[in-house]
């Protein structure tokens, strides 16, 4: 479907919510365009929320599980890193996961405007 200027649904924030409401709109064949404030899709659960702090709990529970299993500690064996070593891998999770929900947008033809919005009135 050809995107103009004019769009039947406008979504504000590109979040769990938003992406759910995009995407079962513009499935639904309508026009829709969605607002997102970051850089990225995703908003604050792919950003900064749940998706950073369980990868950077699952690297630490990983590592504490490997320094504690018997097999490894008898030959003197232990996994040390970095918190910045921790944080880059959960940016590659954060990286994966906006790639992933980028391709949701492309594949149903969603117009994505990277900006901020807000409503003026009922319909505006």
């Amino acid at each position: 479907m050809p995107h103009s200027n004019h769009f039947d649904v406008i979504v504000i924030g590109s979040g769990p919510g938003g992406e759910g409401a995009a995407m079962g709109l513009t499935k639904a064949g309508l026009n829709v365009a969605i607002i997102e404030k970051e850089s990225s899709v995703g908003g604050g659960c792919t950003h900064w929320g749940t998706s950073p702090s369980k990868a950077l709990r699952q690297a630490v529970r990983r590592i504490i599980e490997f320094n504690s299993n018997p097999l490894f500690c008898q030959n003197n064996k232990s996994i040390h890193s970095t918190f910045s070593n921790i944080l880059g891998h959960a940016k590659s999770v954060i990286d994966k996961q906006t790639r992933l929900r980028q391709g949701f947008y492309d594949r149903n033809q969603c117009t994505l405007v990277f900006g901020t919005a807000r409503f003026i009135d009922t319909n505006t």
